[in-house]
């Protein structure tokens, strides 16, 4: 199958490198697009997406998107989708553009895998117990804004479920339900992807702002939980136990990071993005500790060939760092995805590998 068959090549939403980054959000939080690519002139110059500006954490409002923009791989029509889709996990985007000549001729995104989820991926019966994030971030209804905005930058996502005080389900928040001026942290007010000039005073409560409870149970297979996400347009959906807590989430990501690309003929491969060419030293803490996992897994789960994949998300707050690490485990009849943060980079990877090493001790039992 070709990238061409699938991607979305009508009604593109883009936006000019020249135009401000709150215009930018207007128009996404319009459309409901988390990610859009720019154009220069006519031809691909790169993508915006919420994740860049929330890293960013204060941006005027009339900054220009080329400025926030980041470069990413290109795909053409004719590129094996099984390329596509290990070129789409490994950079982490949520789409990634299709070029022809220099200029975009479509879209290949999470939501177009999942369109067409059945002709990509037999129907094997797998639930989300065996796929999803365990032990996610949630926000409680009654916080405030900013402290919602600390955890999508925390989790490197642009979706969370939103629970009561008790811990109850009450719906999603999505970051393009946030208003643009507080999502920049602008000193001007952002209304439309207009400047007011007024100082901005929002006493909004997450719980207001969340979307319908769309859920899954633990045994609900992939299939099902991908029609809820194309039905109602989201990303991820909350997984629930028999009291109404949230005890997991499987994402769009999840899902697609079950497809098999084909270029496993034996062994683990571990793959990384995120990281920057300079990060030697982080490199070296991560895949050190990985192979030592991995050297053990064939014991452990007897597993001998399949995909280790790690996404590290960055922030910078007051002169340090903190680490944000999604990964996903993926081998025989293993398909494990866990996710950590931590200040010290190499505490979050430890937690990481012990955890799975605990969770693959306890399948190994019963």
């Amino acid at each position: 199958m070709k990238v061409e068959e699938i991607m979305t090549s009508r009604n593109l939403v883009t936006v000019a490198a020249t135009s401000t980054v709150a215009e930018a959000l207007s128009r996404m939080r319009t459309t409901g697009i988390h990610q859009v690519p720019v154009i220069a002139g006519k031809r691909y110059a790169g993508m915006l997406s919420y994740r860049e500006v929330l890293r960013r954490r204060s941006i005027r409002s009339n900054s220009k998107v080329e400025s926030f923009m980041i470069k990413t791989a290109k795909l053409t029509p004719n590129t094996e989708l099984k390329t596509a889709i290990k070129l789409l996990r490994n950079s982490g985007l949520a789409a990634l553009p299709v070029v022809e000549s220099g200029k975009l001729t479509g879209i290949l995104s999470r939501t177009d895998l999942l369109k067409n989820f059945s002709s990509i991926v037999p129907d094997t019966g797998m639930k989300c117990v065996e796929v999803m994030s365990s032990d996610p971030l949630v926000i409680v209804e009654d916080e405030p804004i900013d402290k919602a905005l600390e955890k999508f930058r925390s989790l490197d996502e642009s979706e969370m479920p939103v629970v009561s005080k008790s811990g109850k389900y009450r719906g999603i928040l999505r970051v393009d339900q946030i208003s643009a001026g507080k999502l920049l942290n602008s000193p001007e007010r952002v209304s439309d992807g207009a400047v007011t000039g007024e100082s901005e005073k929002l006493m909004i409560n997450t719980g207001s702002l969340a979307l319908k409870a769309v859920n899954a149970e633990p045994r609900t297979t992939l299939e099902t939980c991908v029609r809820m996400m194309v039905d109602n347009r989201i990303r991820s959906v909350p997984v629930t136990d028999s009291a109404g807590k949230v005890v997991g989430v499987v994402s769009a990501s999840d899902i697609i990071g079950t497809i098999s690309t084909g270029e496993n003929n034996g062994g683990i491969l571990i793959q990384v993005s995120g990281l920057e060419p300079w990060d030697d030293d982080l490199y070296d803490i991560l895949f050190y500790n990985a192979s030592k996992f991995v050297s053990r897994l064939t014991k452990m789960a007897g597993i001998k060939g399949g995909n280790f994949d790690f996404h590290v998300a960055k922030y910078h707050s007051e002169g340090r760092t903190k680490y944000s690490v999604r990964t996903r485990l993926v081998g025989g009849s293993i398909n494990m995805s866990i996710n950590d943060y931590d200040w010290n980079f190499g505490k979050c990877i430890d937690k990481i590998i012990e955890t799975y090493e605990n969770r693959l001790t306890k399948r190994k039992e019963k």
